[in-house]
């Protein structure tokens, strides 16, 4: 018996197989990465966004999933979560 491996729906996937994000995804990541940022903060991060697949992926994009529907997105935090998602955010903002 042959078993399929699908990876996980993320941020880092949709970098390296050249698949943008949809208006919804970029929402549902900005409220993630952007919260409690200001509305300028959040215009930087979305217009990053929009601009994947040609961003630079850094390993911890992988973290940064996305749901089945296209509307919901999460964050899988390793050891402190408002430390990576800071690391995350200064990443797209780098741009």
């Amino acid at each position: 018996m042959s078993m399929s491996y699908t990876p996980q729906d993320s941020l880092g996937h949709r970098i390296s197989s050249r698949q943008r994000l949809t208006e919804e995804e970029v929402d549902a990541i900005v409220a993630i990465v952007g919260y409690g940022c200001r509305q300028r903060t959040k215009g930087r991060l979305r217009w990053a966004l929009k601009a994947c697949p040609s961003i630079e992926s850094y390993g911890i994009y992988s973290r940064v999933l996305l749901g089945e529907d296209g509307q919901a997105a999460s964050y899988c935090a390793g050891q402190s979560y408002p430390d990576e998602i800071r690391t995350v955010k200064e990443c797209l903002l780098k741009r």
